[in-house]
């Protein structure tokens, strides 16, 4: 397997951005696969996916697979399958990778993958509702609307820093990564 070594520049915006899109879009089908399954099982239908109005244990344990499906979405496909790739990432030819330039380790992974992206900035995938959902069912408050709108201003801010020097956001700098493109732009 051959690498581009040659130039490792900084992603771009416009390429990143259609990325995340690919990527939120797979990594909620796969967060909302097994919700699906345990709706389908329940109520004969799809359509129900708010885990919180599932009887009991059966919210809480499609809730768990669904995280489970994000993780091995957003942190096992690129530690496992595409070193630093999530399939909107390898479309648009591009890498997660460490700040220094190396591989990034499993665990730098997923404080940007898991910690970054699916908790702190909690708007951007559909993995952050389902915690916020299990958190809720767990002690009893409901904590969906105010880590939603807590979340937004996170993934806002974090949008804005893309845009500087680096085009680092905050799970970039949590995980200590940097996205670069492989494929040389056409200029």
């Amino acid at each position: 397997m051959r690498e581009h070594r040659a130039k490792q520049e900084d992603a771009g915006i416009t390429r990143r951005l259609i990325a995340y899109l690919l990527d939120w879009y797979i990594g909620g089908l796969a967060t909302a696969f097994p919700i699906s399954a345990v709706s389908m099982r329940l109520y004969g239908t799809v359509k129900n996916q708010q885990i919180m109005e599932f009887p009991s244990p059966w919210g809480a344990a499609a809730g768990f697979l669904a995280l489970a499906c994000a993780a091995m979405y957003y942190w096992g496909v690129p530690v496992l399958v595409w070193k630093g790739q999530t399939l909107g990432k390898r479309w648009l030819g591009l890498k997660i990778q460490s700040v220094d330039g190396g591989e990034l380790s499993p665990g730098r992974m997923a404080a940007r993958q898991v910690l970054g992206v699916m908790i702190v900035e909690g708007a951007v995938v559909t993995a952050s509702t389902i915690w916020h959902q299990l958190l809720t069912m767990a002690v009893g408050i409901n904590f969906v609307a105010p880590l939603m709108y807590l979340g937004m201003g996170v993934s806002l801010i974090s949008s804005l820093l893309v845009l500087f020097k680096g085009h680092r956001a905050i799970h970039d700098y949590l995980g200590g990564s940097r996205v670069i493109c492989l494929k040389p732009s056409k200029n």
